[in-house]
C-alpha cells in the first residue's frame, strides 16, 4: 500500500515527548524491509528530511491548494489559499494513513489510524493549560469526531485504553494498545559533563525531573519536598530542566520566598548530550506528574540506569511495573520517603536490573513491528475497493 504518515508541526527536535517519539518512528520505519511506500506529511523546517527510495516528504507549510469561491463576484469576497491535507492525500493517491499527531482541521476521507497517548485535558480540566483554553470545547469535539472516524486507535496501555472508550465512546475492537518505545536518540549519544560543572552538580548530589513548565507536571511538590531535604541535611539538590509553559514564573517566587535558591536549579532546553549526562549522574529521576498514563522520561532514565521514582499512577504502574518506587504525587513527605529508600544499595540495584527487563520489552522496532502487522491486514479490507483512485460514492 501507499502508507501517508502525518507528523504534524516539527520544528527542531528538542526534548519535547510526542516530537521525540515521532522522530524515532521515522528513523526506525525509513530502514524496515517492506513492500509498502511511504510519503510522510509534516509542517516545519524544509530541509529536516531527505527523500529515499520508498520515502517521499512532503512540507506542508509548501503546499497550498487553492481555496474556490461559490459566492457571486458581486460580494467581492477574497480568495485566500489554504491548507488541505485531504486534498493532498488524495491527489496522491495515498491508501491509509497513519496520523502520529491528531489532525483536527478538517474532515479526512482516507482510511486513517490515529496515535493518541492520552487525553488529560478531559481528565485534568481544572488545569489552566485546559481550563484557560477559550477554545477547549471547539478543540475537543473535533478530536471526538476524529477518533470515531480512525480504523484504528492506537495507544500505549489499558489505561489509555480505557479513558478513550470512556471518554470518546470509541468501541473496544478499535483500539490497538502497543507499548511506549524508549527514544532512539538514547543509543547513540555520548555525554556532556559541562552541564554538571556549569552548575555546580556531582553525581549523585541531585534528583532530577525533566518537564516543562506546565502546571499538571506538579514541580511545586519537588519544591517543597527540597525544603525538607535541606532541613534533614540530605545534601540533595533538584534539578529542573524544560521549557517555561506559563507556571516557571510562579516556582521561582516559590523557591525564593522558601529560601532553597541554592537547593533548587532550573535549566531551560538541555540538548540530548547534556540530557544524558543528567540522568547518568542522578541519584534518581523523580516524576511527580499528575498526567499519565505514560513518560518517555522515565524510559530514558531506565536506559541511561538511572533509579525512578514516580507518581502512583496506574497508567505508570503498567508501563513501568516493578522497575520505579511509586509515591503519592501530592504528598512531599511520601515522596521524600522514597527517595530514602534508595539509601538501600539492593533496592537501587534491583530497580536498575528490573529497568533493563522493560527496556528490552520497548524498543522502537517492536512497535514498528506491531505497527505493520496492523497496516498488512488491512490492506486485505482496502482491497475491497480501487487503490488507484479516490472512490465517487453512489
Amino acid at each position: 500500500m501507499k502508507i501517508g504518515i502525518y507528523l504534524g508541526d516539527i520544528k527542531k527536535p528538542q526534548s519535547v515527548g510526542d516530537l521525540i517519539f515521532e522522530l524515532s518512528f521515522v528513523e526506525e520505519l525509513l530502514k524496515q524491509d517492506t513492500t509498502h511506500e511511504f510519503v510522510f506529511y509534516y509542517f516545519g523546517d524544509k530541509s529536516l528530511f531527505k527523500n529515499q527510495e520508498n520515502a517521499k516528504f512532503v512540507n506542508l507549510k509548501y503546499y497550498k491548494k487553492p481555496k474556490i469561491s461559490i459566492n457571486p463576484p458581486s460580494l467581492n469576497f477574497i480568495k485566500t489559499p489554504i491548507y488541505s491535507l485531504n486534498y493532498r492525500l488524495k491527489k496522491d493517491n495515498i491508501n491509509a494513513v497513519f496520523f502520529l499527531a491528531p489532525y483536527l482541521h478538517e474532515h479526512i476521507e482516507i482510511p486513517y489510524f490515529a496515535a493518541i497517548r492520552d487525553v488529560a485535558h478531559r481528565i485534568l480540566p481544572h488545569f489552566p493549560e485546559y481550563s484557560a483554553n477559550s477554545i477547549f470545547e471547539k478543540m475537543d469535539k473535533k478530536l471526538s469526531s476524529f477518533l470515531k472516524g480512525a480504523t484504528r486507535v492506537l495507544t500505549c496501555n489499558q489505561v489509555a485504553k480505557n479513558d478513550i472508550i470512556t471518554l470518546y465512546n470509541i468501541i473496544d475492537e478499535n483500539i490497538e494498545v502497543i507499548n511506549l518505545p524508549y527514544p532512539n536518540w538514547i543509543e547513540k549519544t555520548s555525554k556532556d559533563d559541562n552541564i554538571l560543572k556549569w552548575n555546580n552538580l556531582t553525581k549523585n548530589n541531585y534528583i532530577f525531573y525533566p518537564a516543562q513548565f506546565w502546571t499538571h507536571k506538579n514541580h511545586i511538590r519537588l519544591i517543597l519536598a527540597a525544603q525538607i531535604l535541606k532541613e534533614q541535611n540530605m545534601n540533595l539538590k533538584v534539578v529542573f530542566s524544560g521549557m517555561d509553559r506559563g507556571n516557571k514564573s510562579y516556582l521561582l517566587k516559590q523557591v525564593k520566598n522558601l529560601d532553597l535558591e541554592n537547593e533548587v536549579v532550573f535549566l531551560d532546553y538541555v540538548n540530548q548530550k547534556q540530557l544524558a549526562s543528567l540522568y547518568k549522574n542522578a541519584y534518581a529521576l523523580v516524576y511527580p506528574c499528575l498526567a499519565g498514563p505514560d513518560s518517555i522520561a522515565a524510559l530514558e532514565a531506565l536506559y541511561f540506569n538511572c533509579p525512578v521514582l514516580i507518581s502512583d499512577h496506574i497508567g505508570y504502574n503498567q508501563q513501568l511495573k516493578k522497575a520505579a518506587l511509586y509515591f503519592n504525587p501530592l504528598d512531599e513527605s511520601d515522596i521524600v520517603s522514597k527517595i530514602e529508600e534508595l539509601n538501600d544499595l539492593a533496592t537501587k540495584d534491583d530497580l536498575i536490573n528490573k529497568g533493563h527487563a522493560i527496556i528490552k520489552e520497548n524498543t522502537t522496532q517492536k512497535y514498528i513491528d506491531k505497527f505493520l502487522n496492523i497496516m498488512d491486514s488491512f490492506y486485505l479490507t482496502r482491497q475491497c475497493w480501487s487503490l488507484e483512485e479516490s472512490y465517487k460514492g453512489k
